[in-house]
């Protein structure tokens, strides 16, 4: 898998189904994605079966002590649990169920940003993340954000 990068609009048609630009289709390479929350709680993500087996999952399931920890299992049951493999059509497009889609406001008819993170897809409703954009607008510069990741802040 390449990185995945750039943002795109795409409409939800009255199937709930919505087209994943090739550009992103071609980065992914593979007709069969996963689908779970976003860590912001108000998007879905996007990703290679590959990358969630091997690398995401096992980040959240990594230690030894995970079953026994009440925050890891919280957020194994909020983020993994709900995780399910989608496919693409032979047109390029993807059906997220019903309920999640309903449950971060991807309703049919409606417009989806599509932003590529390098690991995975966003997938945002476009009015809630034009809302998200305007909130950002007056925080951290990108560099004062790149000098906290530098010197390890959050």
């Amino acid at each position: 898998m390449r990185l995945v990068t750039g943002i795109f609009e795409s409409n939800v048609d009255e199937k709930g189904r919505f087209l994943l630009p090739s550009r992103m289709r071609q980065a992914l390479d593979t007709k069969v994605l996963y689908v779970l929350p976003g860590f912001d709680e108000n998007h879905l993500m996007l990703m290679t079966p590959s990358y969630f087996e091997d690398r995401f999952s096992q980040a959240v399931l990594s230690s030894d002590d995970a079953m026994f920890s009440e925050d890891k299992r919280s957020l194994i049951r909020r983020l993994l649990s709900p995780a399910i493999e989608i496919e693409l059509d032979s047109a390029g497009r993807i059906n997220i169920p019903l309920k999640m889609r309903e449950e971060y406001g991807i309703l049919n008819k409606s417009q989806v940003t599509l932003l590529g993170v390098g690991y995975a897809v966003e997938v945002w409703n476009s009015e809630t993340y034009a809302e998200i954009l305007k909130k950002e607008e007056n925080k951290e510069t990108l560099s004062e954000l790149a000098g906290k990741l530098i010197a390890g802040g959050k």
